[in-house]
């Protein structure tokens, strides 16, 4: 059985913090041993110094993902799927990071058909609900061009479609790959304009 979006967000949140006492905990032993008697070794350094380093970095990578996302408008769009983008790994890389496609569609935004990429990494389980011609319900962000750093601006399925099963979200400057499961824990994280949206409905 697939975890549920809440999980999902909720089980990277708790690794994140998990991790930042790791590092804390790293670091500490690292400036106590400059201190302590006998002081620590180079070698002993140079070690704890590393695996700081390797449990740091991947929190600095994904950092984005926790941040708060660029204002989203939530207005439902329907959006044509026009085709996919495979992104395939190099098989002699050390990458666990699965190959995967992204889709392609065309958005009615204002009354300009614009051509985007949905930003959910759908599972190769329900990939072939998204046919070329099929629509479906999704946001746009308000600055289409805010994440864009591959020519592709990117949308996001709304919760009309909480069964379809993701793998991740690439939000092009942005890219997040996760555990499979229902449901977009993407929109459960924190948008700029958040805020302003709970005040107007509690007017």
């Amino acid at each position: 059985m697939h975890p549920q979006p809440e999980d999902r967000l909720g089980s990277e949140r708790s690794l994140v913090r998990a991790t930042w006492v790791v590092v804390a905990v790293l670091v500490a032993w690292l400036l106590f041993g400059f201190v302590r008697e006998p002081a620590a070794s180079g070698a002993e350094r140079s070690i704890v110094a590393v695996l700081a380093c390797c449990f740091a970095v991947p929190l600095l990578v994904t950092r984005g993902w926790r941040r708060t996302l660029p204002a989203l408008d939530r207005t439902p769009r329907r959006a044509t799927v026009t085709g996919r983008v495979h992104f395939a790994v190099d098989p002699d890389s050390d990458s666990d990071v699965p190959a995967f496609d992204l889709i392609e569609a065309r958005v009615d935004i204002d009354g300009v058909q614009v051509g985007t990429t949905i930003a959910d990494i759908v599972a190769a389980e329900s990939l072939a609900r998204f046919a070329v011609g099929s629509v479906w319900d999704v946001y746009a962000f308000e600055d289409p061009a805010e994440l864009n750093n591959d020519h592709r601006t990117r949308v996001i399925l709304t919760e009309a479609h909480e069964d379809v099963v993701r793998t991740g979200y690439d939000l092009g400057t942005y890219v997040l790959h996760q555990r499979p499961g229902p449901g977009s824990d993407l929109l459960l994280r924190r948008f700029a304009d958040d805020r302003h949206a709970r005040k107007a409905a509690a007017s």
